[in-house]
């Protein structure tokens, strides 16, 4: 069985909740005051089975209220549908809020729809085919130019199964968003059912959920569970893109819910902060409206809606199509292709709408995209948009901005010039701009400080932050990535936090050469190293020679025993030796048995003997010390 979501549409007193009960035998209007006033205020939801040409669809259909002043509550039930069922009175014909809700219809993209003339059994022939004429010019240049139209009755009744299957056989197959997307389920009702908790209801926009599983509720990021699910009234296991569903939660008060909340997976919860402020859109205007950079409207997305102000990146003339920037006062959980609804809150008119292109996470990144290249972009364009001019962007963040999950990325960058490494999207040819800078610096570095074993990581990545400075904020760890890559290359030799050319070997040179050989005469003593002071005394700047005796250390010609207390490496391996070597004879050396083998102070042979011990080379027991 395949489903669908079908919304009604047109002017308050038209008669739409009158054919929807004509045709599912369901009152849509629930409420007291609803009842009351014969006016429908709020979402109504019925169901009904379609005979389609590719078999039997179940239709969901949202009940929309016609009066301007519940625009907002229409709006809410529209951005999910598939189909429309606009319905144009023959007593009045084209009404103000039937070119409204036209003009919603088209800029959400909905393709497919009938138009009914009810009131029927009210008017004549001749009043019936004058209405049909102005429906016809009205949607004259418009994606639903040419629909079906159809005069019915839901007082007598005629036309209604002819409309029930026309309805069916222009249904066809219904285009549905990415079922390997990320969940979200914009939330239009929240209530509690006795005995089971809270209930949410709402069509799923994108991806789908499991009997079971865990999601987050926006925008509060509140972690919930699915107890259980229906579509329509049937239990079912999964919901999934284009369904109505009613989904049972455990985690959180139905109070606590109301309609714009949003369940979504786990993976999104990072942008129930700041990070859903923003978002690069294509526009389209409705005619007669001009739209200056700076203004005020009303976002609608989904069953949230929000203040923006929107940024123009061409003129934004009436009825011109363009593209810009909305910033949101609160965020939306809006993906790329997302359609919403602007309105005018000064004038409560819809003025235009749009598609998300790429919503950002990053304002680094902002700052750098071209709007004028962002609109009507394939995921390959929109590849080189983001990533030309930068080295590399966080997956996921890629991820959240096309709207496609870390598994399907790989698919995407295939043959386009940049590669997964790591959590990051590198570009392959700026990464080789950035692993040629940091080999010259490295190489500079080893020529101006050949002593030195090599550059510490955070001093190369300051000497390459121009090359790195699109990365945004993955700009440390996209370079680490590189970073790597030349170590795994075999370009680089990584020592800690410091890195050297794989050819170079630290060495003394000119000046240098002569400190070295001094330091390595007052060392050249065996068991009689000289004393910090002795070397301090060399004839040579105190800074060189602090500077070419590290370097003796690094390179092993001395060993560090304790603070203050030095040996040449040579003298330590003959301890080493002679210390091993009584032992296996004797079982164990004391302390002073150490220093006459030595034959040195008893203070240099403690510090020997407690090096050894730190080193774990032996083992002390009381005054008596053997090998581990």
């Amino acid at each position: 069985m395949n489903y669908c979501v079908i919304g009604t549409a047109g002017h308050i007193d038209h008669g739409k909740t009158s054919l929807v009960k004509a045709l599912t035998g369901i009152d849509t209007d629930r409420l007291p005051e609803e009842k009351k006033r014969g006016l429908t205020i709020d979402l109504g939801f019925a169901h009904m089975d379609l005979e389609a040409e590719g078999g039997k669809i179940r239709a969901a259909i949202i009940d929309v209220p016609g009066h301007e002043r519940f625009i907002r509550n229409m709006l809410a039930g529209t951005t999910s549908i598939d189909f429309v069922l606009f319905v144009v009175a023959a007593d009045d014909g084209i009404m103000p809020q039937t070119r409204e809700h036209l003009d919603i219809v088209r800029l959400l993209g909905i393709k497919k729809g009938i138009f009914a003339i009810t009131k029927s059994d009210l008017a004549t022939v001749e009043r019936i085919a004058e209405v049909r004429a102005e429906v016809e010019a009205l949607l004259k240049d418009t994606i639903l130019e040419g629909s079906p139209i159809i005069p019915v009755s839901a007082v007598t009744g005629k036309g209604v199964e002819g409309l029930k299957g026309l309805i069916g056989r222009n249904i066809g197959r219904v285009e549905r968003g990415s079922l390997k997307g990320f969940f979200r389920l914009p939330i239009d009702r929240s209530f509690t059912v006795k005995g089971f908790g809270t209930v949410v209801t709402g069509t799923v926009a994108s991806g789908s959920v499991i009997k079971g599983a865990e999601v987050i509720c926006f925008p509060s990021g509140e972690k919930v569970k699915v107890r259980g699910m229906q579509s329509l009234y049937a239990d079912v296991e999964e919901a999934f893109a284009g369904q109505r569903a009613a989904l049972n939660i455990a985690g959180v008060n139905h109070k606590d819910i109301k309609r714009g909340f949003m369940l979504a997976s786990p993976e999104l919860l990072e942008l129930s902060g700041s990070k859903g402020l923003s978002m690069d859109c294509s526009f389209e205007f409705v005619k007669g409206i001009s739209i200056k950079s700076g203004q005020l409207l009303k976002v609608h997305h989904l069953t949230d809606e929000s203040l923006a102000t929107i940024r123009l990146s061409g003129g934004g003339e009436a009825g011109e199509k363009t593209c810009g920037r909305l910033k949101m006062k609160k965020p939306l959980l809006a993906l790329r292709g997302d359609r919403f609804i602007l309105r005018d809150p000064a004038l409560n008119s819809t003025i235009g709408g749009g598609v998300v292109e790429l919503p950002y996470f990053s304002k680094e990144l902002m700052s750098r995209l071209d709007l004028t290249l962002v609109r009507n972009y394939g995921l390959d364009g929109l590849l080189r948009i983001i990533l030309d001019q930068r080295a590399g962007i966080g997956a996921w963040h890629l991820c959240l901005m096309l709207n496609i999950k870390r598994e399907g990325l790989e698919g995407v960058l295939k043959d386009s010039g940049f590669y997964l490494s790591g959590g990051y999207v590198l570009n392959l040819k700026k990464t080789d701009e950035i692993k040629g800078m940091a080999i010259a610096v490295i190489k500079g570095f080893h020529s101006s400080r050949p002593l030195e074993a090599g550059i510490k990581e955070d001093e190369l990545l300051k000497a390459l932050r121009g090359g790195l400075s699109a990365c945004a904020g993955d700009r440390i760890g996209i370079f680490r990535e590189i970073i790597a890559g030349l170590t795994s290359s075999g370009h680089l030799k990584r020592e800690g936090s410091v890195l050297r050319l794989s050819s170079y070997t630290p060495e003394a040179k000119g000046g240098d050469t002569k400190i070295e050989e001094a330091i390595k005469d007052l060392f050249s003593k065996g068991f009689t190293p000289p004393l910090p002071e002795e070397v301090k005394s060399l004839p040579f700047s105190k800074k060189d020679i602090e500077r070419v005796f590290l370097f003796l250390q690094r390179g092993g010609f001395i060993v560090k025993l304790k603070e203050g207390s030095f040996i040449s490496s040579e003298a330590l391996k003959l301890a080493k030796e002679r210390l091993t070597a009584h032992i296996k004879e004797k079982g164990g050396i004391k302390a002073a048995e150490f220093r006459d083998i030595l034959g040195c102070g008893r203070k240099l042979a403690i510090e020997i003997l407690e090096y050894f011990d730190k080193e774990k080379i032996t083992l002390r027991a009381g005054d008596v010390r053997a090998l581990r």
